[in-house]
């Protein structure tokens, strides 16, 4: 069989096997291994659940004939199954009926079957009506609830759009009030909406059908008289006695400003100034960042769900859960550029229209960019179970070197989430490559690289590429270590710094070369050849011997050469 029917996960950790890996090691969200079972009854009825796990995921291949906790080639035990009943057998015990491909692929001479599977366009199930989805390696049960959202997604029901049993006399005053003081913000239609009566406000929002409140308004504008929409915390510790909580029945655009303002209450501001004299406030979680954590919890919520969005607060880590799992094709690995697929749909278009959610952003983008802005760590985006998501914001006071460079950027730079990223990324390490960059960046190889191109552009004039064995790599720019010297992982040496250093071991040891030099201190070739040519422009140093061209070329002290004691 060839290898390009076979999915590149799966043909790489095959690989990786054939060199001494185990498979339950290589296992992933889109990747299961299976051994054949004595029975083939047996057989079918693993590949039927892992099947379904993965069709209610992202899809992903099935291995049969491998042994998970058996290393190297011992672990390939091969099967003798059919793929063609294989195809045809999960076909027949799923609802609704699996389509998959199945083949033969020999490695290291055992003769395994590959299952590929889509991710289904419907919730399925087995013939009984169990089923299950794919949770980072595990496949978890879906309970009625639970399998009822999924079949919802997948379908692109609105649960937000259908009429609730509330009618417009049912809203709060409060909550009405709150959105007419967003809608008196803008400069454009909507201010005048903010004038309007209740019925037109609430009519033009979109939150009534044929007399009654849809689902969404009934969220916004009356909420539950039992269950809170928003549960607040704050602690003086993570894991500490609370001393600030927030649990009220409310209307949703209560509950949202009124844990906006607690969490700025209970927070720290710090003011820098900047070269030019302006003063920049900074707060220990960048407001831009809490509002777009807090609206998508909100809005991308499961309401089917009981539970309310949880937000903890402590100086150190403010994290957000939300009810629900992201929607069927969103991971923590793509969710900054995979496509927006609101569960509730109208209940964001209501949203955006007072604001409470941008048309051009899911808003993780921006709360990325909003903590690397402050030399924080990136959002920590998790699913946890039973499906829930987490958002973890890390605190603390911000970093004021950071902060005062990325003020000094174009704004254009500013706002790039993929400009943030890299400036992160070598803040912690001295050098990067595309390659190593593209997972973070959640970006190809190639868009990676065009952004570390774009990067070193004379208008930003953050990065200098770099020439090493297996392609370019990339570095702070000499402008950008030296503004952001201090708040470095890494040890750095100034140019000043290192010409002293040259000095000092040609004093002692009388000569130098361009590979002691790229030892000493972690050049390549090129930047070891540039500082020799500096030095002997200035006459420090002088080229000994007849030697033209090559590393091997050796260099002592010339005319300029401090003597012992003199200042450099």
């Amino acid at each position: 069989m060839s290898q390009q029917l076979i999915p590149l996960e799966a043909f790489d950790a095959l690989r990786a096997i054939s060199n001494g890996a185990r498979a339950d090691d290589l296992e992933s969200e889109t990747l299961e291994f299976k051994q054949a079972a004595d029975e083939e009854g047996e057989t079918i009825r693993a590949l039927l659940d892992a099947a379904i796990c993965l069709a209610n995921a992202r899809g992903g291949a099935i291995v049969l004939g491998l042994a998970d906790n058996v290393a190297g080639p011992s672990g390939f035990v091969g099967t003798t199954i059919d793929p063609y009943q294989v195809r045809k057998r999960l076909h027949e015990l799923s609802e609704p009926p699996l389509v998959v491909t199945a083949f033969d692929h020999e490695h290291s001479g055992k003769r395994l079957v590959i299952v590929g599977v889509s991710e289904g366009m419907e919730m399925v199930s087995d013939t009984r009506g169990r089923a299950s989805r794919r949770i980072g390696k595990e496949c978890r049960p879906l309970t009625i609830s639970q399998a009822a959202a999924l079949q919802d997604d997948r379908r692109r029901f609105d649960w937000s759009a259908e009429v609730s049993d509330r009618d417009p006399d049912s809203v709060q005053a409060p909550a009405v009030d709150a959105s007419r003081t967003m809608l008196g913000r803008f400069e454009d239609e909507r201010r005048a909406l903010a004038q309007a009566t209740t019925e037109d406000l609430l009519g033009d929002l979109g939150v009534i059908r044929d007399g009654r409140l849809v689902r969404a308004g009934e969220i916004l504008f009356i909420g539950s008289s039992e269950r809170p929409p928003i549960v607040y915390v704050f602690r003086d510790t993570p894991g500490g006695e609370a001393i600030d909580e927030y649990r009220d029945a409310v209307p949703g655009l209560i509950a949202y400003r009124e844990v906006i303002a607690r969490i700025q209450r209970n927070s720290s501001p710090t003011t820098i100034t900047l070269p030019d004299g302006q003063q920049l406030v900074l707060h220990d979680f960048p407001l831009l960042a809490i509002r777009e954590a807090l609206s998508n919890a909100l809005l991308h919520r499961d309401y089917r769900q009981p539970e309310p969005v949880s937000v903890d607060h402590s100086p150190n880590v403010l994290s957000f859960v939300s009810p629900g799992p992201l929607v069927p094709g969103v991971t923590p690995e793509n969710i900054l550029h995979a496509p927006s697929k609101p569960r509730n749909a109208q209940l964001m278009r209501v949203a955006r229209g007072l604001g409470l959610a941008e048309e051009l952003s899911r808003g993780v983008d921006r709360m990325y960019r909003e903590m690397l802005k402050l030399g924080k760590q990136p959002p920590h985006i998790t699913e946890d179970a039973p499906f829930s998501v987490r958002v973890e914001l890390t605190g603390g006071a911000p970093n004021q070197v950071i902060a005062r460079f990325v003020a000094g950027l174009p704004v254009a730079a500013q706002e790039d989430v993929d400009v943030m990223l890299v400036l992160f990324a070598l803040t912690q390490r001295s050098m990067v490559s595309a390659s190593e960059l593209a997972p973070l960046l959640q970006r190809s190889e190639n868009a990676t690289q065009a952004v570390l191109q774009r990067m070193s552009d004379p208008e930003i004039e953050m990065l200098a590429p770099q020439s090493r064995k297996g392609g370019t790599a990339w570095q702070l720019s000499q402008r950008a270590l030296a503004e952001l010297r201090t708040a470095l992982a890494y040890r750095t040496v100034t140019q000043d710094e290192m010409d002293r250093k040259i000095i000092e071991y040609v004093r002692e040891k009388r000569t130098i070369d361009n590979r002691t030099l790229r030892i000493f201190f972690d050049l390549d070739v090129n930047g070891a050849a540039y500082r020799l040519r500096t030095l002997v422009g200035a006459q420090i140093l002088e080229k000994l011997g007849t030697q033209e061209r090559g590393p091997g070329i050796q260099y002592g002290p010339g005319v300029n050469f401090p003597a012992e004691g003199q200042s450099e």
